[in-house]
């Protein structure tokens, strides 16, 4: 099933080519999407920052029409007690009135520029000459608003509405002063069509930078604002933008409640809702692109690519297996593959037809060489006794143990295409069978007893022209030793063994002066030199050594690589 999936996901796969060419020509049409989204995505901000600032000012509404209110307040008591006291309210009835009017206002007073307070709505009287604060609104007598953590009088964060009142000569006879508590604000939950966004810090501060109240007093302003703007910038900016904090994209808005006082805010978006949202306008052009490549992919994977798959699959497992499936469906599928699987039948049965020609021709061939090789070995036989014959009328000692050297090679020649014969058919030969024959051809030629000679044969496989070398190689050794009369128990030992690629064979035996090393003069060197021919027909090293009175033949060489 895995690999099923991946090859239909393969690039090489016609779905995913044909799908891969929808998708190129719906790029157009994808890119357009994603402008047009990017587009709807910026103004979708700009009405979020716009709603995001009239959310913060329907929160300080009530606040700052209460502020209205006491100005309206603060203006009227200013013009009535700016007339002459002609048996009216006192001025404790008048602030106290006003008291009562104004839900929020803490205390309702008269300061008289002496700066002694007198007539106030709470009855206590307060001297403020030597206030900083109240010095600086006497050098400017005008309409006001000020603002305090903490008031004197309240102990409160307030909102100070102040008027000047002013004598029948036009002189400054002090201020009217109505101090509002302020409470802290704190909108609601803001969403437009992408996030719903939430408050997360909300201050109030004045035009100097001082926080009247906020949502969290143990966080400085500072610590609040995500992009680490200042206070001054906070108060010299009325609008709402999108800072990148800690915890992704927010908003930070500052907008003005009244005169020199604002409200900071910073709203976090929803981010479930956000990503929801979000992914949506821009998963559309992606979605179209991956439903096109599906599609593309269904369709040719049921009308063309599955009888493809079906047929490299039969094609696959007679290559691996000579297995001829059975592909099904083929009959439903386009004429073009009909008509390749038809040149696929044909072209199968010419392949079965020409291998069964060829098999033919392999058993011919193996049977021509068994008997080239039965032939040769006869005609090897009949050559060795004709030299029996002659070596048989012959009176001379040197002639005859020339004819009985050749004999041996001859008859160890037809041992090696005996038993090549036998194994015929092969690329390859068992080396320890043939030369296992040839020791036990060469005990009856020479008449040796029976456990003269021991063999340490390792099952070693060569090639049959290699095999031949090798063969004549150990009758040559061997001969020497077995042309010697008197062997006792063991006395001669031929071991074959292959190491790292190397074969090697050693053959033991008493010291006898055809195998004296160094030896190159005359007919006692023959069998030397034959064997060093023999080696070098192996590609391989002969060695002769004495020890102890014995004389060992070495012979090693490489194993032949076999063709590929």
């Amino acid at each position: 099933m895995i690999r099923r999936i991946k090859a239909l996901l393969s690039f090489s796969s016609l779905g995913v080519r044909l799908g891969s060419t929808i998708i190129l020509a719906l790029m157009p049409l994808g890119v357009l999407s994603v402008v047009q989204t990017r587009e709807a995505l910026e103004q979708v901000d700009a009405s979020t920052l716009k709603g995001i600032g009239g959310a913060a000012l329907q929160a300080v509404r009530d606040q700052v029409e209460v502020i209205k209110e006491a100005q309206v307040s603060a203006r009227v008591l200013a013009t009535v007690l700016s007339r002459p006291f002609t048996g009216g309210p006192s001025c404790m009835e008048q602030v106290s009135a006003i008291k009562r009017e104004i839900a929020q206002a803490t205390v309702v007073a008269y300061v008289p520029t002496s700066g002694l307070l007198t007539c106030s709505s709470n009855g206590k009287v307060y001297d403020l000459s030597q206030d900083p604060r109240f010095q600086a609104v006497m050098k400017v007598p005008a309409p006001g608003l000020g603002y305090e953590p903490n008031g004197e009088l309240s102990q409160q964060a307030i909102v100070m509405v102040r008027h000047p009142v002013f004598g029948g000569d036009g002189s400054l006879s002090g201020f009217v002063a109505i101090s509002l508590a302020y409470n802290a604000v704190a909108p609601g939950a803001y969403s437009d069509s992408i996030a719903m966004w939430s408050p997360s810090y909300l201050a109030t501060l004045t035009a100097e930078g001082k926080v009247l109240v906020s949502s969290d007093p143990e966080v400085p302003l500072e610590a609040a604002i995500p992009d680490g703007r200042s206070i001054a910038d906070l108060t010299t900016a009325d609008s709402a933008r999108f800072v990148e904090g800690p915890d992704g994209r927010n908003i930070l808005s500052v907008v003005s409640v009244a005169r020199d006082l604002y409200v900071v805010s910073v709203w976090r978006p929803d981010s479930a809702s956000f990503w929801t949202n979000v992914a949506v306008p821009y998963l559309m052009p992606v979605l179209t692109w991956v439903a096109a490549l599906v599609a593309a992919a269904f369709a040719s994977n049921r009308l063309v690519v599955r009888h493809v798959r079906a047929l490299s699959r039969s094609m696959t497992d007679y290559v691996s297996f000579r297995q001829r499936l059975r592909i099904p469906d083929m009959a439903d599928s386009p004429a073009e593959i009909q008509r390749l699987h038809a040149a696929y039948e044909g072209m199968i049965r010419t392949i079965e037809q020409e291998e069964a020609e060829l098999q033919n021709l392999v058993v011919d061939k193996d049977l021509l060489i068994r008997e080239v090789t039965h032939r040769s070995g006869n005609s090897l036989q009949i050559i060795a006794s004709i030299m029996r014959m002659y070596r048989r009328e012959a009176s001379d000692q040197k002639l005859r143990s020339v004819l009985d050297g050749l004999i041996n090679r001859v008859i160890a020649l037809s041992s090696t295409h005996t038993s090549l014969y036998t194994l015929s058919g092969q690329r390859d030969v068992s080396v320890d069978v043939i030369l296992s024959n040839v020791i036990k051809r060469l005990k009856e030629i020479h008449g040796v007893a029976l456990g003269v000679a021991t063999k340490q044969l390792q099952p070693v496989r060569i090639d049959a022209e290699a095999a031949v070398p090798l063969a004549l190689a150990l009758a040559e050794a061997v001969g020497c030793y077995f042309s010697r009369g008197g062997l006792g128990q063991d006395e001669v030992s031929v071991t074959l063994s292959e190491t790292d690629g190397a074969i090697h064979l050693c053959v033991r035996g008493p010291e006898v002066a055809e195998l004296q090393p160094h030896l190159t003069q005359g007919l006692v060197s023959l069998p030397q030199r034959m064997l060093k021919q023999f080696a070098a027909q192996l590609s391989g090293t002969v060695t002769i050594r004495l020890e102890g009175g014995r004389a060992a033949v070495d012979l090693v060489f490489p194993r032949r690589s076999r063709p590929q």
